[in-house]
């Protein structure tokens, strides 16, 4: 059994069930379309979504661009967190597929640590940023918006390449070694 990294103990005998369960062995070994490849082509769209919407957000808060009024900006956060939540259903399918080799990657628990910030910023941004109506309907980015736009794109991109990383456990180690 290997150990977790972040628990500092064995992975509990439930993780390790619903590893083996029918569900995750379906999802893991099926040839079906609608396993594996359907869940991971789900997952890819969400992320698409999720993190395209929210640097869009981000760049219009930077002033990128102008044309675009930032009142309009408002009618993306939904879209933005349907593939939040696309993206959440399709993880935890994949994570299931593999719960003992994800717990002992850092760069796994790097990419939740980035997708928490992110989109706690999101409703942060969405509250006090896109709630000052007054500001936005002229135009201007209320104070404090340009770093929120700042630390979005900062945790957003950290999520995409630690999530990325988890696809190569060997590089991580030998460069950072972790």
């Amino acid at each position: 059994m290997k150990h977790c990294w972040v628990c500092d103990e064995d992975v509990p005998g439930m993780l390790e069930a619903i590893e083996n369960s029918a569900l995750s062995t379906w999802i893991r070994e099926s040839p079906s379309i609608f396993g594996y490849t359907l869940i991971l082509a789900a997952h890819a769209v969400g992320l698409a979504i999720v993190v395209g919407t929210a640097t869009a957000i981000a760049l219009r808060l930077l002033g990128f661009p102008k044309e675009i009024p930032l009142a309009a900006m408002r009618k993306v956060f939904p879209v933005t967190f349907f593939g939040f939540w696309l993206n959440a259903i399709s993880g935890v399918l994949l994570y299931i597929t593999e719960i003992k080799k994800m717990n002992a990657m850092p760069a796994f628990w790097g990419k939740l640590s980035g997708i928490a910030l992110g989109m706690t910023l999101l409703l942060i941004v969405r509250k006090r940023v896109f709630g000052d109506r007054s500001s936005i309907e002229r135009g201007a980015v209320p104070a404090g918006g340009r770093q929120l736009a700042y630390a979005l794109l900062v945790c957003w991109y950290f999520a995409l390449i630690a999530g990325r990383l988890t696809g190569y456990p060997g590089l991580v180690a030998e460069y950072f070694g972790i």
